[in-house]
């Protein structure tokens, strides 16, 4: 799955030359936490509401952002701070194509201990933003099962021809894979996540069984 297919599109920006109100006052009404700070196009990177309070002398900033309703004096506080004067201690935007795998923007995120990563083509024009929630939905579909279908994990060797194996017993029940993870854990061997577009599974585990593989558990749902 790529980035492009989970990114939201023309997302709401600012300057660095907005005001810390005008930012809040965006992020409120469209319940963001984040937005990309654009110069002539260009990502210079981020915004978010933690970013109010990277500085001692931000912190009642953060405070009076984080709520719902400001009095007068408190927007007059805000309106006299940059969006740029909040992001002075920012090295650099961090970001992503739309061509990379989702799995690459967590890696950055993790990395970088950052909740969104701004999506940029290739003369660094931002097209989009991808945020954990969007990255977090993209595995909940993956690992869960919508619909008609059924969920089989199972333990699998290290060896080229696992998944040739389990097509082959599909196959005798005219059955098919929907989706596939695989994924170390703490276990002796990788654990294997199938969705299957079929609800009778118990040949399927049953032969899967006589085959090797363990089978930890299943979910079906017609």
């Amino acid at each position: 799955m790529r980035v492009r297919d989970r990114m939201t599109t023309n997302p709401v920006t600012v300057s660095p030359d907005s005001t810390v109100g005008e930012a809040w006052r965006l992020m409120s009404h469209f319940k963001h936490t984040h937005l990309p700070v654009l110069d002539h196009n260009q990502v210079l990177g981020m915004v978010t509401l933690k970013d109010f309070g990277i500085r001692p002398y931000f912190e009642s900033i953060a405070n009076i952002a984080a709520a719902h309703f400001m009095s007068n004096e408190q927007e007059q506080l805000l309106n006299k701070v940059k969006v740029r004067d909040v992001m002075a201690e920012h090295t650099g935007a961090v970001t992503i194509c739309p061509d990379a795998y989702i799995e690459q923007a967590a890696k950055m995120m993790l990395d970088a201990n950052i909740g969104s990563l701004p999506v940029v083509d290739e003369t660094g024009h931002l097209v989009g933003i991808i945020t954990q929630t969007d990255i977090i939905g993209a595995f909940v579909d993956l690992l869960s099962t919508n619909g008609h279908g059924a969920r089989i994990k199972l333990r699998v060797n290290d060896s080229p021809d696992v998944l040739c194996t389990i097509g082959h017993i599909l196959g005798r029940y005219n059955s098919h894979i929907e989706n596939l993870v695989t994924m170390k854990t703490n276990g002796d061997r990788p654990l294997m996540v199938l969705q299957i577009n079929t609800t009778e599974i118990k040949p399927i585990v049953s032969d899967l069984r006589e085959a090797g593989f363990e089978v930890e558990s299943t979910l079906v749902r017609s």
